[in-house]
């Protein structure tokens, strides 16, 4: 496992420690999978623990929602993209029935290499019935017949005092660890913090993916309401919306055309923050094109953590840009 620029991480500290980056990334033209130049740099890429599932994740994990769901960006791209991503040295893939063709293009491009990835996908329902058609049909998508983590998705937005009834989707998605259908089980969410606490208070949830940026750390503060926890509970922490969420001006993730929210400008910075939050394993960066992609993985590999006085600047701009974009992904509390 290589540590990050100014980590020294062990398996048994590496929840304790700050996070390392990743970058924003998509794909301009064509590109051949597998391709040498590839190969020689992904021994490079920095990796971490991912807390109690001791999997040895890269500090960059591909979020393949962007270029799932983006109409201008076809399907033969996709599995483009994923070749490429783990021909740069990326273990990690996250997916949802919720992105488009996400998992159709992941499905096509893994074969042999499933073996060599951490892959996670979603549920997004709230009856048993309806998570076992959605993660049925993932599989097959997916042409797997298992997958590393499944998510309990944006538990912001789920019937949260029904997931852990003996009817509840959260309960089945224990017994489908049970059954070896999934190695490990997680929430997601964007909002809505108070609600993974008696979640994670259980201790049976081995990952969270949650909404980790220099900006809404102002409004929704998972980093210091729900990691603390996490970290408790060695619980694996997965950064997401690094990038706040497409910026209004230019569309949304329909298309590749959609910029990051905090600025081009600050995609480095986006990243250096969400990688150095204490207990992050590893961020979770969507992309549209392989040039984001290349120049994301460029960003992981030269990571420092940021310094006292970009610490201060950034909290100074994150709170003034928080307070314009409000609380743009649904309720806080």
């Amino acid at each position: 496992m290589i540590p990050c620029e100014g980590h020294r991480i062990s398996r048994r500290n590496f929840v304790r420690a700050a996070g390392v980056l990743a970058g924003a990334a998509a794909f301009e033209g064509s590109v051949g999978p597998h391709s040498a130049l590839a190969a020689a740099s992904s021994a490079q890429l920095p990796r971490r623990v991912l807390g109690r599932t001791q999997l040895e994740v890269t500090c960059m994990t591909l979020g393949a929602a962007p270029c799932g769901i983006a109409s201008d960006v076809p399907l033969d791209e996709v599995t483009q993209i994923v070749n490429l991503a783990i021909d740069l040295g990326i273990n990690f893939i996250d997916t949802s029935p919720m992105y488009g063709k996400s998992e159709q293009g992941i499905g096509q491009a893994l074969g042999s290499r499933r073996k060599d990835i951490v892959l996670a996908t979603k549920v997004w329902a709230d009856t048993i019935d309806a998570a076992e058609a959605s993660f049925s049909k993932s599989l097959k998508t997916l042409q797997t017949d298992y997958v590393d983590i499944l998510y309990f998705h944006h538990l912001g937005g789920r019937s949260v005092e029904q997931a852990r009834t003996e009817a509840g989707v959260f309960t089945w998605m224990l017994k489908q660890k049970q059954a070896g259908k999934c190695r490990f089980v997680g929430v997601s969410g964007h909002n809505l913090p108070g609600r993974f606490l008696p979640f994670l208070e259980h201790g049976d949830v081995d990952v969270v993916l949650v909404a980790i940026n220099f900006v809404d750390r102002y409004t929704y503060g998972f980093e210091e309401t729900v990691v603390p926890v996490a970290i408790k509970h060695n619980t694996g922490v997965v950064a997401m919306k690094v990038f706040g969420a497409p910026d209004p001006a230019t569309g949304s993730w329909n298309t590749r055309k959609a910029k990051p929210r905090v600025g081009e400008p600050n995609i480095e910075l986006a990243i250096r923050y969400a990688l150095s939050v204490p207990g992050v394993a590893t961020a979770n960066l969507g992309v549209h094109t392989a040039e984001q992609l290349r120049k994301n993985v460029a960003i992981v590999k030269r990571f420092t953590p940021l310094d006292a006085e970009e610490k201060q600047a950034l909290a100074q701009q994150g709170r003034a840009m928080a307070a314009q974009w409000g609380a743009h992904f649904g309720p806080a509390t």
